[in-house]
């Protein structure tokens, strides 16, 4: 979807009547959207840019790398203590995606290759699915469906069978093979939180993920999706270990980690604060 669509988009969608938190006094005239979700109960408490968040179609980028994760090590196709060393380089078809973090000394498990994004370990395992296993398991989740919260002008994401090595690597690392809402995301992602503590990073408040991608048409989105709070179950108490709210943050922008990232931690911040 061009940027010119996506503002008829804005234009066109028949009027919400949801709630009317107003996050934009929280996160300015981001050009994009976002949603808090109350975990439990599946409320939707506030949102911005509704007619974007439910209908905007795009890559997840990295923000669908806990789901790739989740079908390799439920479907037995990766061991949790699995190792791979990173070569830093990957080539898809004629694309690059070459990982960005540090170098690293040694091998690198599931829980490093989340926290450092490696496209080079998604990527690795991603061969072992068969034909369409990980676009099953994303439907599964929610990343096809229509959240409800946004009125007719929502649009279900779109999930294909990959059955090539490089469809699978793509779908993988959201690059390919897959558009998605910021609806859905959030969906997606209150899945996970109700799946916690498993889904937990030690000694964090926030479980989340960025995301940053390049649309066919050269637009640039960056993601974040999280949930909190999240916390080391080794140290927290009973009514502290429990996600309670769901963020998803996807807007016009470079970069997950310095363009939606800060919107979600402003939200968040707003949220536990007593604002929202």
């Amino acid at each position: 979807m061009t940027r010119r669509s996506a503002t008829a988009l804005l234009l066109g969608v028949r009027a919400w009547a949801g709630p009317r938190k107003p996050l934009n006094q929280v996160i300015g005239d981001i050009p994009g959207a976002a949603l808090l979700v109350d975990v439990r109960t599946r409320a939707l408490l506030a949102v911005h840019g509704a007619g974007l968040a439910g209908a905007l179609l795009v890559p997840p980028g990295s923000a669908i790398k806990p789901f790739t994760i989740e079908a390799l090590l439920r479907g037995g196709k990766l061991r949790e203590r699995e190792t791979f060393a990173c070569p830093g380089t990957l080539e898809i078809g004629t694309r690059s995606f070459n990982c960005s973090h540090p170098a690293t000394a040694v091998p690198i498990d599931v829980r490093t290759a989340l926290a450092y994004s490696c496209n080079c370990f998604v990527a690795h395992f991603a061969e072992r699915f068969a034909p369409g296993e990980l676009a099953a398991h994303l439907v599964r989740c929610g990343l096809s469906s229509r959240s409800g919260w946004l009125g007719d002008g929502e649009a279900p994401g779109r999930v294909e069978r990959a059955t090539t090595r490089e469809a699978q690597q793509l779908q993988a690392i959201g690059e390919g093979g897959v558009l998605v809402t910021a609806a859905a995301m959030a969906l997606a992602y209150r899945r996970l939180a109700l799946a916690a503590p498993d889904a937990h990073v030690a000694g964090t408040s926030v479980a989340g993920k960025t995301g940053s991608v390049r649309t066919e048409d050269g637009a640039m989105y960056a993601w974040f999706c999280g949930f909190a709070p999240a916390v080391s179950t080794a140290t927290a108490s009973p009514s502290t270990a429990t996600p309670s709210v769901v963020v998803s943050v996807m807007l016009g922008g470079r970069s997950g980690g310095a363009d939606a990232a800060p919107v979600a931690a402003k939200i968040l911040e707003a949220h536990f604060a007593g604002r929202l």
